[in-house]
């Protein structure tokens, strides 16, 4: 799916009025993250609709609102299309926590790296087959033909 640059511009002050960040965190509209979510939207043949339905729920001007304003057009969005808003704060969030500034937070606050688990993997102690001998000696469940 592709967005207007007025969509763009609409979609940034939605996400910042989402998830706004503070000192540690940084604001989803400024990361930039619409072009992503919008590519995640074209990923679901239902996403899209939904995603255009939350974009033309929101009141003219929404952009230019102040915060309070922002959030109470958002608390109404999610009141009046609550499906289209769930998945808007679906991509919001798949976007959000996987850019890498937004990764670069949680690895410094938390110590761990901010990685998907594969490919590296995290490391397992080896599987001990010993587990499953109870199980290889039952009789099958079902019926051999």
């Amino acid at each position: 799916m592709e967005l207007t640059e007025s969509q763009s511009r609409l979609l940034r002050a939605a996400l910042t009025g989402l998830l706004p960040g503070n000192d540690a965190w940084p604001a989803a509209g400024e990361l930039g993250v619409e072009e992503r979510i919008a590519e995640l939207a074209g990923l679901d043949p239902d996403h899209p609709a939904a995603l255009s339905t939350f974009l033309d729920g929101l009141p003219d001007g929404f952009a230019e609102l102040a915060a309070a304003g922002r959030h109470d057009a958002l608390k109404a969005m999610e009141s009046d299309e609550p499906d289209a808003f769930g998945v808007v704060m679906v991509l919001a969030y798949n976007a959000y926590y996987t850019h890498p500034e937004v990764l670069a937070v949680v690895s410094e606050r938390t110590g761990y790296a901010a990685r998907a688990p594969q490919p590296e993997g995290y490391e397992l102690d080896p599987f001990d087959e010993s587990l499953l001998a109870t199980v290889r000696q039952r009789e099958p469940l079902w019926r051999r033909v």
